[in-house]
């Protein structure tokens, strides 16, 4: 069987729900729990033609036949976020220059091949810095908001001759806060996701992702006296495209979430519905050096109505170091 090279990984990630108890609104917030594109796709100026494999199944590149297969990388992100207290209506915070560091790694184990599919274990995790720096009118101070992320997943990938990859796995995050070094929010993740890559041509890929798991929180809460009000299940249906042009890879998409939460005197029922829509430019400076501009745009309708709905527009660029060994 071919190893089948465009992102299988890029997808993976769905978001986490962050704390109640600070001015930003956590809940909106990704956290990675799998490799990163440019880890698991390989060079992204040499892809090749992106049509299915001969079997159909979807191999990750990051894998070989050897023990283990390791991966570690450095991300620094500058970008402005429109809303980053994500309240409704305007906000005299708001907008903000954001600067975030990342430092990931993780392992695969050998994979297991099997008449119909490849079974493969991948851990990993992660630490990510997040500072608020002047707006640009130059007014108020998001400095109270600036916090340090950890994370670590283990999953298992499962990917059938039919072309479908699917996924079961556990993460595990932490959000503290700079000022207090107190624990703001943690949660523990079970999840199960599925995705499907159809070409459209010998530089475009559709990739269709299916996920969902229940968020097993704890943080702090003003109306409640309990800590698990964040505690919810999720699902996801994410769809995008990956076109390669020249030394640049192009991938806009969408995605679809849904949130019901299941405790608490406010939370118990409550249902969230967000959509986002994405633009990311990727281009290879030099090998394991990758530039990257993205923007975005989303927002989140709550059924209850002290929740504030929210809108928010980002845009900036991200330099990664990757390294694979």
């Amino acid at each position: 069987m071919k190893l089948f090279k465009p992102l299988i990984i890029t997808c993976l990630s769905t978001s986490f729900a962050f704390a109640q108890n600070v001015n930003q609104d956590q809940t909106t917030r990704n956290f990675d729990k799998a490799p990163p594109a440019t880890v698991s796709s390989g060079n992204s100026n040499s892809n090749g033609n992106v049509g299915a494999s001969d079997t159909g199944a979807q191999r990750p590149i990051f894998l070989n036949t050897e023990q283990i297969s390791a991966f570690a990388g450095f991300d620094t992100k500058y970008f402005l976020r429109t809303n980053p207290t994500t309240k409704s209506g305007t906000s005299k915070y708001a907008p903000s220059y954001v600067w975030q560091n990342s430092f990931y790694g993780g392992a695969s184990l050998s994979p297991i091949d099997t008449d119909t599919a490849v079974l493969t274990p991948i851990f990993g995790g992660s630490w990510t810095m997040t500072d608020y720096l002047r707006p640009p009118d130059k007014k108020g101070d998001l400095s109270d908001l600036n916090d340090y992320a950890t994370s670590a997943y283990a999953l298992l990938m499962i990917q059938h001759e039919s072309g479908i990859g699917f996924r079961a796995g556990v993460s595990y995050a932490s959000v503290r806060n700079n000022k207090t070094d107190t624990e703001d929010y943690s949660e523990f993740y079970p999840n199960v996701g599925a995705m499907k890559t159809y070409g459209l041509g010998p530089d475009t890929l559709a990739i269709v992702d299916v996920s969902g798991g229940l968020h097993m929180t704890e943080s702090d809460s003003f109306t409640d006296n309990r800590n698990d009000v964040l505690d919810n299940w999720d699902a996801a249906l994410s769809l995008s495209l990956r076109h390669i042009f020249h030394d640049f890879v192009f991938t806009p998409g969408y995605r679809l979430g849904y949130k019901k939460f299941k405790n608490g005197i406010i939370n118990d029922g409550r249902k969230d519905v967000s959509h986002a829509v994405s633009l990311k430019v990727d281009y290879q400076i030099i090998e394991n050096v990758n530039l990257t501009a993205d923007t975005s745009y989303s927002r989140r309708n709550s059924s209850v109505e002290s929740y504030d709905d929210y809108k928010n527009v980002e845009g900036g660029a991200k330099i990664g170091i990757n390294y694979k060994f």
